[in-house]
C-alpha cells in the first residue's frame, strides 16, 4: 500500500533518485500493459507489476485518455479470450480493476489507509462474485467447494498422519474454524494485488519525476474507524453464537472482518516497533532479532495488533494526531 502523499497514514521521505527522469510514452506504456497481462498467467504477481507499470507510464503521458486506452486494452485482451479461456477473461478483468483503482489512487494522492481499504474490500466483493458465477455453472456455490477442498486437506492429513481417533477430531475442530474464515483468501488476493500494482506504479512514477518518495512505516499512523469496524466484527462473533438462522453467515462476514481490520492494526503496531527501533539506536542484530520476536508474538497472541490498537489512543511516538487523523479520513 504504497502512497505518494506524506499524512495520509503512511509518511513519505524524498530520496533522489540516481536516475534521471524522463518523458512517458504511451506504446511503451501500452506494450508493458499487454506483457502485463500475458505474463500474469505465469506469475500472477509480477504480472500484476508489469500491468500497473504500464498503467501508469500511459496514465503520465495521456492522463485520463492513458486511463481510456489501459481499458480499451485490457477489453480486447478479455473478450478476445472470453469464448476460449473464461477464466483468463476474468483474470484480466480483475487485474485491470486492482491495477487501475491503485494507480488512480496513487496519482491523485488518495492511496490512505481509508482509500486502499475501499479498494480491498471492492476487489475483494468482484473476486467473490466472479467465483460465484463460476461455481453457479458447475451447479455449486463457493461455500461448498471450499467445503469440499477442506474435506480433501483434512483427509490426506488423517492419513499422513497414520490414521487414529486423535488425527479425526482435529481434523473436525479445525472444520467450522475453516468455514468461518474462508472468504479472507479473497481479501488476501486482493491485498496482494493491490501492493503488487502500487509497487509498478511506484517505479513508474520514480522514472518519469526521477525521484522516489518511500513510505516510513515507522510514522505509519491509522484512522480511527478501523477500532470502530473491530469493535462491529467482535459484537458479530458474539451474537453468532446464539444459533439463531443465518448465524453461520454473521459468524463468516464476522470472522472475516476481523481478520483484514487486523492488517491495518498489526502496520500500527510495527510502526510502533520500527520506531523504538530506531529511538533505540539497534544495530542489525538487534534489528533482527526483535522484528523476529515481534512476528512471532503476533502469530502466537496478536501482540503486535493489540499494540497497535492501544497506540491509537497512547500515541506512543508522540504524532501530530490532528493533521493524520483528519487527512486519513478524506
Amino acid at each position: 500500500m504504497v502512497n505518494e502523499e506524506s499524512g495520509t497514514g503512511i509518511d513519505r521521505t524524498s530520496i533522489p533518485s540516481p536516475m534521471r527522469g524522463r518523458d512517458p510514452r504511451l506504446l511503451s506504456g501500452m506494450v508493458w500493459l499487454a506483457l502485463g497481462f500475458v505474463a500474469g498467467t505465469m506469475v500472477p504477481f509480477f504480472g500484476v507489476v508489469m500491468t500497473a507499470y504500464g498503467m501508469r507510464e500511459m496514465v503520465e503521458a495521456q492522463g485520463n485518455k492513458g486511463f481510456l486506452l489501459a481499458a480499451a486494452v485490457a477489453a480486447i485482451i478479455a473478450v478476445g479470450s472470453a469464448v476460449a479461456v473464461p477464466a483468463y477473461a476474468a483474470m484480466v478483468a480483475m487485474t485491470f480493476a486492482s491495477v487501475a483503482g491503485t494507480v488512480w489512487l496513487m496519482r491523485t494522492h488518495r492511496a490512505n489507509v481509508t482509500g486502499v481499504s475501499v479498494l480491498v474490500v471492492l476487489l475483494t466483493l468482484m473476486n467473490l462474485g466472479v467465483e460465484a458465477g463460476f461455481a453457479m455453472m458447475a451447479g455449486t456455490t463457493v461455500s461448498e467447494v471450499y467445503q469440499s477442498m477442506f474435506g480433501a486437506m483434512s483427509d490426506g492429513v488423517v492419513e499422513a498422519a497414520g490414521g487414529g481417533v486423535q488425527a479425526e477430531l482435529m481434523a473436525r475442530q479445525l472444520e467450522p474454524l475453516f468455514m468461518a474464515i474462508w472468504p479472507f483468501v479473497y481479501v488476501v488476493s486482493s491485498v496482494s494485488d493491490v501492493l503488487a500494482a502500487a509497487i509498478g506504479s511506484f517505479l513508474m512514477g520514480a522514472r518519469t519525476t526521477g525521484v522516489a518518495r518511500m513510505p516510513v512505516i515507522a510514522r505509519f499512523d491509522m484512522p480511527l474507524w478501523p477500532v470502530a469496524v473491530l469493535a462491529l466484527s467482535v459484537l458479530g462473533l458474539g451474537a453468532s453464537a446464539a444459533g439463531f438462522p443465518g448465524s453461520q453467515a454473521v459468524l463468516t462476514v464476522s470472522a472475516t472482518v476481523l481478520l483484514s481490520v487486523r492488517i491495518i492494526f498489526v502496520l500500527q503496531g510495527f510502526g510502533v516497533v520500527l520506531h523504538l527501533m530506531g529511538r533505540w539506536r539497534l544495530g542489525c542484530f538487534g534489528r533482527t532479532a526483535l522484528t523476529v520476536l515481534s512476528i512471532w508474538l503476533e502469530t502466537m497472541f496478536f501482540f503486535v495488533s493489540i499494540v497497535g490498537l492501544i497506540d491509537v489512543w497512547a500515541n506512543f511516538r508522540k504524532l501530530d494526531r490532528g493533521s493524520s487523523h483528519a487527512q486519513a479520513n478524506s
